[in-house]
């Protein structure tokens, strides 16, 4: 199953969740996905916004959207060891 990462529902699900930008890692950007791959997503939060328990509420709205379970990531936690590879790979799906 085609994952379909042009849905404009995700721009409005950024924009609800206080997301400023979002884009798609892993082996869904690099097109070497199988049905059973989750969707790598790395995401920086807008300025003076701020996720609690929320995180799980925009997992759950993007795993409906693209209908696959969502691996959510936040850019500034992205390890040192894995930084270089994941960021020349991203692919930009929202940027307000």
């Amino acid at each position: 199953m085609t994952v379909d990462l042009r849905d404009s529902r995700i721009a409005e699900v950024c924009r609800r969740y206080g997301v400023a930008e979002l884009s798609v890692f892993g082996s869904v950007a690099r097109g070497d996905d199988t049905d059973e791959s989750d969707v790598d997503l790395l995401y920086v939060l807008a300025p003076n916004s701020m996720l609690g328990f929320e995180i799980v509420d925009l997992r759950d709205d993007l795993e409906k959207i693209v209908g696959r379970p969502v691996d959510l990531v936040p850019k500034s936690r992205l390890k040192w060891v894995i930084r270089d590879r994941v960021l020349a790979e991203a692919r930009v799906l929202y940027a307000a």
